[in-house]
């Protein structure tokens, strides 16, 4: 053993030698405390839990945020209404709704950059690309009732039903789908 070597060696028993005397414990007096002894009869072992079917744990669901939570709202530019994919997004909702298409009001629309593939609608069990993605976000109403309706650039939209929020403005690393 080198030199170094062996004086950073020695150096480590007695830090911990130092330890060791230090965790020690002493009476008032100054002299070790008698230290306890645990028998096998003082050992207490936990009993196995068992669930019940009204002990089972019930599954939270994690709260998802609503069709009018912070959805883009307000006066749509004409041009946006002659779009052919917002035409067929509003004879899906019609659809969907059971309604006719004058029944459908356009109530917002935003060019929008989506977080990641699932263009701000990911399903169960899905993966999607760890991209920013830039799309739109059309939203519809019915009686009352919005409906958030989301495309990439250039595609067509698709309805969701339990829509994300899209990217904060100003966001980087877009990829184009």
């Amino acid at each position: 053993m080198s030199r170094p070597a062996r004086t950073g060696y020695l150096i480590a028993v007695a830090g911990l030698s130092v330890l060791l005397t230090a965790c020690g414990t002493e009476t008032d007096d100054g002299g070790a405390a008698d230290s306890p002894t645990i028998t096998d009869a003082e050992i207490i072992t936990p009993e196995e839990p068992t669930l019940t079917d009204d002990a089972r744990p019930t599954p939270t669901r994690i709260p998802q945020p609503t069709p009018d939570d912070s959805l883009p709202s307000g006066p749509v530019d004409p041009s946006v209404l002659e779009r052919e994919e917002v035409k067929a997004a509003i004879a899906a909702e019609a659809e969907r709704r059971q309604v006719s298409e004058d029944e459908v009001e356009v109530v917002g629309f935003a060019d929008v950059t989506w977080t990641d593939g699932s263009l701000g609608c990911p399903q169960p069990g899905m993966h999607y690309t760890q991209a920013l993605v830039p799309g739109h976000q059309l939203i519809l109403q019915v009686n009352g009732e919005r409906a958030s309706y989301h495309s990439g650039r250039n595609k067509t939209f698709s309805y969701c039903a339990n829509p994300s929020a899209p990217a904060p403005s100003g966001s980087s690393g877009i990829i184009d789908q």
